[in-house]
């Protein structure tokens, strides 16, 4: 579990990294960058979706725990 989510977060880092060069290419600069993310992260939407995704999880972890232990 611990390294799926080593390589997820290399991969979110390699696109961040990725995604700043090429703003900066096109003339934007880190701050536009910045304050896109600053949008999407206090989104309400984005926030619910993100309870959503995190009740379900458990949700699965639960029954997984309960299928693998025979509970």
């Amino acid at each position: 579990m611990r390294k799926n989510l080593l390589i997820l977060a290399v991969v979110a880092i390699a696109g961040y990294l990725v995604g700043v060069e090429s703003a900066k290419s096109r003339g934007k600069n880190y701050e536009d960058l910045r304050h896109q993310l600053e949008r999407l992260w206090t989104d309400p939407e984005a926030k619910k979706s993100r309870k959503r995704m995190a009740k379900n999880a458990r949700k699965s972890l639960e029954r997984a725990r309960k299928n693998f232990l025979g509970s």
